[in-house]
């Protein structure tokens, strides 16, 4: 026995096993030490993860050998061969991915829903993606004029004469929004906010071309573009949960009871 963590052993076989498995998943090698302090971590969250009645079942762990094997085009029995081949025997690998999949079990049910991204932090990320530039905000409001799905072309024709006789005669919103009650069928929406990485370039295009208070040209809609906002709120919420998930580990392995055989005190970390 090399260590124990609360009792659970880590064996001479376990080091060497861990070692072949990280440079594996990571592509370059580690130390004896370097895989006796991930067996440590994997045991603490597996356990923490234990007490909270979130652990990988079998099923979730067959599942996930089963997408790493395909990932890497073959079959899980394949994948067992290849592992052999590096040294690695598949329950090593099976027993990693059970204590990866218990802790984002246990941080997911404990933490997932108080992440929280407010919209200054995702604006300024995005200004700081796109050179420093802060994002335009636009304050919209939606006029409608309906037309029947089944109305005729003339209809239709007629309709979109009467939105730009409107265009041309509205001033500002503040004052000519009362024109708009007098059309038959016409609707005014609730105004909304659109920060200029919702929206598509070329209604950002119509918007920078139309003054503040005018309407923009009939049939144009605002067009959400939300990729690149989803794209960072992602990557904020994935690097908080891994702030959130080493704070965690650490504040753990200080109250975990783990022993070396050579009688070396715990490093904390």
């Amino acid at each position: 026995m090399i260590a124990s963590v609360a009792g659970v052993p880590i064996t001479s076989f376990d080091i060497p096993q861990r070692q072949r498995l990280l440079q594996l998943r990571e592509g370059r090698p580690h130390s004896a030490e370097q895989a006796l302090q991930d067996l440590i971590n994997d045991r603490i969250k597996f356990a923490e993860a234990r007490r909270f009645r979130v652990e990988a079942n079998e099923q979730q762990v067959a599942a996930a050998y089963a997408q790493v094997a395909q990932r890497s085009g073959i079959d899980p029995r394949g994948f067992d061969q290849v592992l052999r081949a590096q040294g690695i025997e598949p329950r090593v690998y099976m027993g990693k991915l059970r204590a990866d999949l218990s802790w984002s079990n246990l941080i997911g049910a404990r933490y997932g829903r108080t992440i929280f991204i407010t919209d200054t932090q995702l604006v300024d990320a995005l200004a700081r993606r796109q050179g420093n530039t802060r994002p335009s905000n636009y304050v919209l409001r939606p006029i409608v004029l309906l037309v029947p799905a089944t109305a005729p072309a003339a209809q239709v024709q007629r309709r979109m004469a009467e939105a730009n006789a409107l265009r041309g005669r509205f001033s500002s919103c503040a004052t000519d929004l009362e024109q708009v009650s007098r059309i038959p069928d016409a609707a005014i929406r609730e105004q909304f906010r659109r920060l200029s990485t919702d929206l598509s370039p070329a209604f950002q295009q119509v918007l920078n071309q139309t003054a503040v208070g005018k309407l923009t040209s009939k049939e144009e809609a605002s067009t959400s573009d939300t990729a690149a906002r989803n794209q960072v709120r992602e990557e904020m919420t994935t690097a908080e949960m891994k702030r959130i998930s080493e704070a965690y580990l650490a504040r753990l392995r200080q109250t975990t009871s783990i022993n070396y055989s050579d009688g070396r005190a715990a490093p904390r970390r």
